[in-house]
């Protein structure tokens, strides 16, 4: 295989023309390969276009990272398989520390792993040996002309605020100069997150609010522009709504007393949970027009058989809540999930089968702003059940504060260390994870953070369909350090483990000559079964647990919070302000219960000290 790319280049060599000297304000593309003949001949065929950027080399990821921190390189091609850093690794390093510089990876020895992988990490393109050098080129030269480009536009045809929500849902990092006569302002964006504004002598968020509230103008988009300082943490969906809440304000203050009255009756809450149901199956729609109908605090406000049509219902319906299928014609749900949480922030919680096909979809959407998922309902011996499940998780969500939504950002781990729990090294410390609605996004991030060689037994037991366990448990398991697993019958409770189940069935703990294993009932749990297997853990490891309180979690009566503290165990809750569903974790403290409220940095760090 080496051979025939060799050939390949050579063939390339042959009509390489002499160029002219590289100027200074060149582009600069950077070759990373081990293997020096492979590297010699890539930049000689890459200098062909020595007018339009400058080739570097290195021989080793560590090299690339030296020159990198040094250089202003624009874009990076390295081989996969090298010794030391791989290309994989330098590849997540870049991304996390350098997240300008574009990559381009290569290898003769591809597998579904690494495509995974390379995809998860936004890798530019994925080139598989042998390929012509000449395609390579023009990889290169595409990125070139697009970076020099850029585009103007006017805020009379295109909205500032859609162009902002384009980067910021793709993860983009750019500037974005904005001018409206003699004022100018620059706002930064940075992997999706909005980082910085400067306008005149304003700075943060003021600058930002400033420049949003121009009614006129244009813009220019500046490429990738690194900020000087960081000035702005809020989420860029908190900030684009204060952006339409001052310009609704501003409205307001220009109509009379009649016309202020009529539109602050409009905004109050409707006296029952309005819920706008979106699916393609008529019959299920009827369905969960049935289940939500039988709850005298909810009502269905209309039904949608797409996303498209969904999105015009909208505003003509104003729901509280929306439950949203995965898989629907015209317009999928992804698309719709984006577009509502653009242009109408609401509350969503999927309702959707669970098929090969639309398990990663879901993350997706939770990982878009979904607030919960709930499996669609079957005719059953427990479609009781199922019911009033439904039309709890709704009212809770139904509550949701979607500002609060945070993406989470997570790097793909690239490789982990070897699981060196066994059966005879019982835990001597136990964590328990207790998330709900809204808890999802917070809980990747925590345990993505936590290393790989921890003390503790962790415990992650997320209100989710059991089905959805295996999913949920690979998916964390790619972005953690930690070894994840899913939570079986006889888990045994060791050192190092981390296990994920649902707080949907009852949990047991039996206690056997070799230590603890845990038990995950295959029924749909009762009421009051949280608080059994939280009174049993404290019983067993009294001072020793941890419960951490995620968004959503259902604390129940609070008898096994209680019953933690009794034994001089910790309880920690997630920041409220940074909760969608915070009113769980109130409850808990109002109660007195909870020792400390923490960000998920926090948390992972008092989990990793014990």
């Amino acid at each position: 295989m080496v051979a025939v790319i060799i050939r390949n280049l050579l063939l390339c060599i042959e009509v390489i023309e002499e160029k002219k000297p590289m100027t200074t304000d060149l582009k600069k593309v950077l070759i990373v390969d081990d293997d020096p003949a492979i590297l010699g001949l890539l930049s000689k065929s890459l200098s062909i276009d020595n007018e339009r950027y400058e080739v570097l080399t290195a021989e080793s990821g560590n090299a690339a990272l030296e020159i990198i921190s040094r250089e202003d390189i624009f874009l990076v091609v390295s081989d996969v398989k090298m010794p030391g850093i791989t290309g994989l690794h330098l590849l997540a390093k870049i991304r996390a520390n350098y997240p300008q510089v574009k990559v381009i990876l290569m290898t003769g020895f591809s597998s579904e792993e690494i495509r995974s992988q390379v995809k998860d990490n936004r890798c530019l393109h994925f080139l598989e040996k042998p390929f012509s050098t000449d395609y390579l080129i023009e990889l290169i030269r595409e990125q070139i002309d697009i970076r020099d480009k850029g585009f103007e536009g006017t805020l009379k045809n295109i909205q500032l605020t859609d162009l902002i929500q384009m980067c910021c849902l793709s993860a983009l990092s750019m500037g974005i100069s904005v001018s409206k006569g003699s004022e100018k302002g620059i706002i930064y964006i940075q992997d999706g997150d909005i980082i910085h504004a400067e306008c005149e002598d304003s700075v943060g968020e003021n600058a930002f609010y400033e420049i949003m509230a121009w009614e006129g103008g244009s813009f220019e988009t500046m490429g990738v522009v690194a900020a000087q300082e960081t000035t702005i943490d809020k989420n860029y969906q908190y900030l684009l709504l204060e952006v339409v809440r001052m310009a609704d304000e501003k409205a307001v203050k220009k109509d009379d007393e009649d016309e202020n009255e009529e539109k602050i009756n409009i905004s109050l809450p409707h006296e029952n949970i309005r819920v706008l149901i979106v699916d393609d199956s008529p019959m299920m729609c009827k369905i969960l027009s049935d289940i939500i109908e039988s709850d005298e605090e909810m009502e269905v406000a209309g039904t949608a058989g797409n996303g498209e049509e969904a999105l015009k219902k909208i505003g003509e319906l104003e729901p509280d809540i929306i439950t949203l299928d995965v898989n629907m014609p015209v317009m999928g749900g992804s698309t719709a999930l984006k577009h509502i949480m653009i242009k109408s922030p609401c509350p969503v919680v999927i309702i959707s089968s669970i098929g090969s096909n639309s398990q990663m979809n879901v993350i997706d959407f939770l990982c878009l702003g979904a607030v919960d998922f709930i499996k669609k309902p079957v005719k059953n011996d427990h479609f009781i059940q199922q019911q009033k499940m439904i039309t709890k998780r709704i009212r809770l969500v139904a509550k949701a504060k979607i500002n609060n939504f945070q993406r989470a950002k997570t790097a793909l781990v690239l490789s982990k260390k070897d699981d060196k729990s066994d059966e005879n090294l019982p835990c001597d410390c136990l964590v328990v994870f207790h998330s709900g609605a809204g808890g999802y996004t917070e809980l990747i991030k925590t345990v993505s953070v936590l290393p790989g060689d921890l003390n503790a037994c962790l415990i992650l037991l997320q209100t989710m369909p059991s089905e959805f366990i295996n999913p949920f448990t690979e998916y964390i398991d790619k972005r953690s350090l930690a070894t994840i697993l899913p939570l079986q019958n006889d888990s045994p409770l060791l050192g190092g483990r981390c296990y994920v189940g649902t707080s949907e069935y009852s949990l047991k703990l039996n206690s056997l000559e070799k230590g603890y294993f845990l038990c995950s009932e295959s029924e749909v749990s009762k009421s009051g079964q949280t608080d059994k297997f939280l009174k049993s853990i404290a019983d067993c490891y009294a001072k020793d647990v941890l419960v951490v309180l995620m968004s959503g979690a259902d604390v129940g009566d609070l008898d096994g919070l209680r019953s933690i503290k009794e034994k001089s165990g910790r309880i920690i809750a997630q920041k409220l302000n940074s909760c969608m569903v915070p009113y769980p974790l109130e409850k808990a403290i109002e109660a007195g219960l909870v020792d400390q409220e923490a960000s998920h940095v926090e948390i992972a760090r008092q989990i990793a000290d014990k």
